[in-house]
């Protein structure tokens, strides 16, 4: 567990990366032509073509569209904001009412509680974990990971709060988690549903865990996570994927930071020198880490918010920030967090203190070639079934297949349904794309489960 970080300049925690590896931006056109070579150019062979039971399991799925959306709906029309405990247990036990009828044992484990600047102690809604061990072939079943999030950015007090079909586009429809990730959820059901019905779930270990912090960094799961996914043979997650169905082959780390400056309160007109301003402290500060910024090395910085001061004629004593870090070498990550602290420590106006809190809470999920493996299957069954072909990406955005990837585990983490505007209040899914992205999650983990079995046989 990421533990909570004291509120001093000279205390920030943080957790090393396990993982180290170099900047694999150049490695992209090498891997997107290779796949091409493997399975898209003339002359090269074929995709492996689906079998009975794959082409089963694509009916399936199909034939469940509306029920995907008619979940989805009810779903997302359901506030699941980080903050929000109640939404938040009435959404856990609605996938508890999903997994039982699995034949999973479900267990509702208390969301650990973490400490966030301005807020204290913070409650998190329960982690969902749900198992299913092997019934067939147990000794040499492959084992895996299936992880999600249900809470969203969108408190109870946000406009966005319904499911929203277009009117223009009916294959379109808006609302809060739509694509991130509560349209993965449903996938995920769906593709344990598809392959219940065809007897794979029997031939493979099972565990799914789906949190309720990630919008806030999974401070309190991560350790959770990490302690299953050291277990496990293979990891998806089921965040969503771009328009073009695009496949996220490696990530940025995360790095989250406070800062609350305090001042001197007094009046603006007849005593304004005795005053001592925690804004202007604080602008300093945010102009000096805003410049930490270097686009050549994937480096990030960005003051999302700011407060301070209580009226116009007085001068502020108190001012405070909120810093977003994204970094794709480990020691960079290690390098801006030691900038950030002597910037923090720096006093910008004399008689001004500042606090603060922060932590690299997602670390880079570099390319491997286990990962590799997994998108060009995932590419083949994409084609199979008439998709485009799905191309590898390098993202900025965080998961916590990150925290998955650092503990070894080879994991795929854009498993979701299509969709984009996330963490907007234009947030949408493309709906027909829920029953095609689960035909290829449900068709990569039956090959996945096959060939492991085919293996242990001694078929080579």
């Amino acid at each position: 567990m990421e533990e909570p970080i004291s509120q001093t300049a000279s205390n920030i925690h943080t957790t090393p990366d396990r993982r180290r590896g170099s900047i694999w931006r150049a490695q992209f056109g090498g891997f997107a032509l290779g796949l091409l070579l493997a399975l898209g150019v003339p002359g090269s062979a074929p995709a492996r073509p689906l079998d009975a039971e794959e082409l089963e399991l694509k009916v399936i799925l199909q034939d469940r569209a509306r029920q995907m959306e008619q979940s989805l709906e009810r779903w997302v029309n359901l506030n699941t904001g980080s903050f929000n405990p109640e939404g938040l247990a009435t959404q856990a036990q609605m996938l508890v009412g999903e997994l039982e009828p699995l034949d999973f044992e479900v267990a509702l484990e208390p969301g650990p509680k973490v400490v966030l600047p301005g807020s204290g102690e913070v409650e998190t809604g329960p982690l969902v974990v749900a198992r299913r061990a092997a019934k067939v072939g147990a000794e040499t079943a492959p084992s895996f990971l299936l992880v999600g999030h249900y809470d969203t950015v969108f408190e109870t007090e946000s406009p966005f709060q319904t499911f929203t079909r277009s009117e223009s586009d009916p294959t379109r429809a808006n609302g809060p988690g739509a694509c991130d990730m509560k349209g993965g959820l449903v996938i995920l059901i769906e593709v344990l549903r598809a392959l219940s019905e065809v007897g794979a779930l029997d031939r493979a270990s099972w565990v799914v865990l789906l949190n309720a912090d990630e919008e806030i960094g999974s401070l309190g799961s991560r350790a959770r996570i990490e302690e299953e996914a050291a277990r496990a043979d293979y990891g998806l997650v089921f965040e969503s994927a771009q328009g073009s169905g695009a496949m996220v082959r490696s990530r940025r780390g995360l790095g989250q930071f406070h800062l609350r400056v305090n001042g001197i309160t007094s009046h603006a007109g007849s005593a304004h020198e005795r005053g001592r301003s925690a804004i202007r402290a604080l602008a300093s500060k945010v102009l000096e880490i805003e410049e930490l910024t270097d686009y050549e090395r994937g480096i990030t910085l960005n003051v999302g918010t700011i407060s301070g001061g209580t009226k116009r004629n007085i001068v502020p004593g108190n001012a405070e920030a909120w810093i977003d870090l994204r970094y794709d070498l480990p020691e960079d990550g290690e390098r801006i967090r030691t900038r950030i602290e002597e910037i923090a420590a720096h006093t910008h106006v004399p008689g001004t203190t500042t606090e603060v809190w922060g932590t690299l809470h997602r670390p880079p999920k570099p390319a491997t070639d286990a990962v590799d493996r997994l998108l060009a299957s995932h590419a083949e069954i994409a084609l199979a079934l008439g998709e485009a072909e799905p191309p590898p990406r390098h993202s900025g955005g965080g998961t916590d297949g990150s925290l998955m990837g650092a503990v070894g585990l080879a994991t795929l983490d854009s498993m979701g349904a299509i969709g984009g505007r996330a963490h907007t209040t234009e947030e949408f899914v493309d709906l027909t794309s829920l029953p095609r992205r689960a035909a290829i999650s449900a068709i990569l983990l039956h090959r996945l489960i096959q060939a492991r079995l085919y293996a242990s046989a001694g078929g080579g």
